[in-house]
C-alpha cells in the first residue's frame, strides 16, 4: 500500500497515462519525480497537476530512454540525492513506450526505448528501491502476438512490421517482470515486479505510426478508447494494491490478475533476455559501483 511518505518515479510522466497516474499517487500523497524526455511540456504536466490541490508533490527531471548515457546520469543524480536525503524509492512505474518508431541504423527503437532503456534504469535504480517497494513495468496484450529470439546472447532481428516490433518490446515488458519476480526473490528483498496492460487507451502513442495506420486508428482511438485516467487506473492498482503484491501477480489486466502468453513465462527466455539486455546496453562493473 502506498504510504504519504513515499517517493515514486514514473517515466514518460508529461502526458496521457504516465499524467493521470502522477496525479494518482499524488492524490494518495506521495512525492512523484516525472522522468520525461521533454522538460518543456514536464513542466506544463506539473503546473496543471499543481493546479488540482493534490495533496502529494512532484518535479521534473530529464530523462531519455533511448540514450543510454541519458540513463545512466538520471540514475547517478537519482541516487546521490537519496543518499543526501537519506531517502529511498518505494515504487518506479516504467511507464514511457513509442510504438510505430522506425529503425534507426537498423536498430529497433521500440525495443530500445519500451525495454531496454527501462531495464537499464531499473537495473541501476534496484539498489536504491526500499525493501518491500515495488517495479511497475507498462506492457500491453500486444506481448500476446510478440516473439524473441536469442541466439549466441544476442536479441536478434528486428521485425519487419512496426506492430511486430512494438509487441516484441512489449513481450519483453512482461519477461522482464518475470526475471525481476525470480532474482527478488531469490535476494530476500520483498521487492515485487508486476507487468501491467492498461488497455486501449487515446494517447498520442499513434503520432508516429505510417500515415495510413494513423489515420485509421486516430479517429478509432478517440471514438472507442479508454481516456488516459481510464487507462490509468490498472496501473494504479497494481502500484497500491496490497493483493497484487501478495500474490506477486506477474501480469494484470482490467484491473485483475490475467494470463501472460506462454512465451512471456518462460523463464529460461526470462534469464536469456537478462543476460541479452544487459549485453546490449553495455552492463559493466562501473554500473555495478554506481
Amino acid at each position: 500500500m502506498v504510504e504519504k511518505t513515499d517517493l515514486a518515479i514514473v517515466t514518460g510522466a508529461n502526458a496521457g497515462i504516465g499524467k493521470e497516474l502522477t496525479a494518482g499517487l499524488m492524490e494518495r500523497g506521495c512525492h512523484v519525480v516525472m522522468a520525461c524526455r521533454r522538460l518543456d511540456r514536464c513542466e506544463e504536466a506539473k503546473n496543471e497537476l499543481g493546479q488540482r490541490g493534490l495533496p502529494g508533490s512532484c518535479e521534473c527531471r530529464r530523462l531519455d530512454l533511448a540514450d543510454f548515457t541519458s540513463v545512466r546520469h538520471f540514475a547517478v543524480d537519482t541516487r546521490q540525492r537519496l543518499r543526501q536525503d537519506k531517502q529511498d524509492i518505494n515504487l518506479l512505474i516504467n511507464n514511457a513506450g513509442v510504438i510505430g518508431v522506425p529503425p534507426v541504423q537498423g536498430e529497433d527503437q521500440q525495443l530500445r526505448i519500451n525495454h531496454l532503456g527501462p531495464f537499464l534504469l531499473t537495473r541501476l535504480l534496484t539498489p536504491a528501491l526500499v525493501p518491500g517497494g515495488r517495479v511497475i513495468n507498462v506492457a500491453s496484450r500486444a506481448h500476446k502476438q510478440g516473439s524473441l529470439h536469442i541466439i549466441d546472447g544476442k536479441i536478434q532481428g528486428t521485425p519487419s512490421h512496426w506492430y511486430g516490433q512494438y509487441a516484441r518490446s512489449k513481450l519483453c515488458n512482461v519477461l522482464h517482470a518475470l526475471e525481476l519476480q525470480r532474482r527478488f526473490a531469490a535476494e530476500g528483498t520483498a521487492i515485487t515486479a508486476h507487468a501491467v496492460s492498461p488497455g486501449r487507451v487515446n494517447t498520442g502513442i499513434f503520432d508516429n505510426l505510417p500515415p495510413l495506420a494513423k489515420s485509421l486508428l486516430k479517429p478509432l482511438a478517440s471514438a472507442l478508447f479508454q481516456t488516459p485516467k481510464q487507462g490509468a487506473s490498472t496501473v494504479l492498482y497494481a502500484a497500491t494494491a496490497p493483493e497484487v503484491k501478495a500474490r506477486n501477480m506477474l501480469y494484470l489486466h482490467n484491473m485483475r490478475e490475467a494470463r501472460a502468453s506462454q512465451l512471456a513465462q518462460d523463464p529460461h527466455l526470462a534469464q536469456q533476455l537478462w543476460d541479452a539486455s544487459s549485453a546490449a546496453v553495455g552492463w559493466s562493473s562501473e554500473d555495478e559501483q554506481a
